[in-house]
């Protein structure tokens, strides 16, 4: 199994911003491969799903970075 952690802030303030590039490369990740983020696990949105043949699991913390 792989692990892929986007790292972001989780405010809007910081949407669309280079804060938050981890947060959208996961989000691309999902779609593309149709893993849906919809748990929390340990102050994370997490999805787990398949991604070439391989197990993954998707997170994103839900607190701040600094």
């Amino acid at each position: 199994m792989f692990v892929i952690v986007g790292l972001g802030n989780p405010s809007p303030e910081y949407a669309g911003t280079r804060h938050n590039v981890g947060f959208e490369v996961v989000e691309i990740l999902a779609d593309r491969f149709d893993i849906a983020t919809d748990y929390i696990r340990h102050k994370a949105v997490c999805g787990k799903g398949v991604i070439e043949g391989n197990q993954v699991l998707m997170a994103m913390q839900k607190t701040f970075m600094n």
